[in-house]
């Protein structure tokens, strides 16, 4: 009966941190330089989630959506990054483009 206790309790306590992190991961997705660290959370957490499951870790619908929820940070972290240096790009170049139209003209 303890052993059964043990495993539940080590299977809360392991989706908990699953599921945080894979949120986590979504919210790090929405910010600039935090993109970055969402692929790489993202990533760390969806191979730990893998490696429960192949340990025949129990395979419930909590570590299904953890993991659901990891890949989507993955795929956000990726494609936001994307996203913002575009932005950051077209900004540098409407600072150039302003700054160049101030110029005094030297026809």
């Amino acid at each position: 009966m303890e052993s059964d206790m043990n495993i539940d309790t080590q299977y809360e306590a392991k989706v908990s941190g699953f599921l945080k992190k894979a949120v986590a991961g979504l919210i790090c997705a929405a910010f600039p330089i935090a993109s970055i660290v969402a692929i790489f959370l993202g990533a760390g957490n969806h191979k730990a989630i893998v490696d429960y499951v192949a340990a025949r870790g129990i395979h419930t619908p909590k570590i299904k959506t953890s993991a659901a929820l990891s890949k989507g940070a993955i795929f956000a972290g990726i494609f936001m990054t994307i996203i913002y240096g575009i932005v950051f790009i077209y900004l540098i170049l409407m600072i150039l483009a302003l700054g160049f139209s101030n110029l005094p003209n030297q026809s």
